[in-house]
C-alpha cells in the first residue's frame, strides 16, 4: 500500500492555483473562501485507502486514477476520474476511512476542501446537497458499469474491448486516424482495470492491431474500426 508520506497535498503541489472549476458544487456560497487550490504533478497521491478523511478533492483540471488493493498487494483500478469529479466525497461525508486510493495521472489542478468546511457549506446551502448528490449518482453509475465489464464479460478480449468502447465515449477524440484515446495508463494499469495481467493486455492489443481494429502510436490508442470493437465487446 502507498505510504501517506507520498500524499500530494503536503508534498506534491507546486504552487497555488485559482480560476473557475467546473464541479457539481461550483455555485455553493462560501466555496471560494473554503477551498485551497494547488497544482499537483503526475503521480501525486491525494489520499490512500484506509486513511482517515481530511476532506474532499475537487479535480478542476487533469485526471486521476482511483484504485483499491488487497492484502496480497493486488490492485484493481476502479475508474479514471475526470475534470469536475469530487474525490473522496463518500468518506468525507460519512467520516469513515477513504475506501480507495487516488493518484494523479497528469499535472492536475485540484481544490481541497476540509471535512469541517464542507460540512458547514452543506449545512447552510441547499445547492451543495444537490451537487454532492449529482457526484454520488455519477460515481454509482460508474461502479455499475465497471461491475458489468468485470463480471458479465466472457474473456479478456471482451473485457478490454468493453473498456476501450467506454473510453471512446468518455475520453475519445475524433481524428483522421480514428478515435484517439489517451488514458494515461500503462498496460499493467489497464490490466488492473479488467483483472488481467500486463502480458494479456499487451497480447490482446496486439491482436486488435493485427485485425486493424486499433493502431498504437506512442502512448495513444487509435480506434480505427469501432463497429468491429463493439462486436468483440458484444455491445
Amino acid at each position: 500500500m502507498l505510504s501517506t508520506q507520498n500524499l500530494g497535498h503536503e508534498d506534491g503541489a507546486n504552487g497555488f492555483a485559482d480560476g473557475p472549476c467546473d464541479s457539481p458544487i461550483r455555485e455553493v456560497r462560501g466555496l471560494d473562501n473554503a477551498k485551497v487550490g494547488k497544482y499537483y504533478p503526475r503521480g501525486s497521491v491525494l489520499f490512500v485507502e484506509g486513511q482517515q478523511p481530511r476532506g474532499v478533492y475537487v479535480l478542476c483540471e487533469g485526471r486521476a486514477k482511483v484504485s483499491i488493493a488487497s492484502a496480497e498487494g493486488k490492485t484493481l483500478v476502479l475508474r479514471i476520474s475526470q475534470s469536475g469529479d469530487l474525490l473522496g466525497i463518500n468518506a468525507t461525508l460519512t467520516g469513515q476511512p477513504y475506501g480507495a486510493t487516488a493518484e494523479t495521472l497528469e499535472r492536475s489542478r485540484i481544490d481541497f476542501i476540509s471535512r469541517a468546511d464542507l460540512m458547514k457549506l452543506l449545512d447552510r446551502d441547499k445547492k451543495a446537497y444537490l451537487g454532492v448528490a449529482q457526484s454520488l449518482g455519477n460515481k454509482l453509475s460508474g461502479v455499475i458499469e465497471h461491475t458489468r465489464l468485470l463480471f458479465l464479460s466472457q474473456s479478456a478480449s471482451e473485457k478490454l474491448a468493453r473498456l476501450l468502447v467506454r473510453w471512446c465515449n468518455e475520453l475519445g477524440k475524433r481524428t483522421p486516424q480514428g478515435i484517439r484515446i489517451s488514458s494515461g495508463l500503462t498496460h499493467e494499469e489497464m490490466g488492473q482495470m479488467i483483472c488481467a495481467s500486463r502480458e494479456t493486455v499487451t497480447h490482446v492489443l496486439g491482436e486488435f492491431k493485427r485485425k486493424h481494429i486499433i493502431s498504437l502510436v506512442d502512448n495513444a490508442i487509435f480506434v480505427r474500426n469501432r463497429k468491429s470493437l463493439e462486436a468483440v465487446a458484444r455491445c
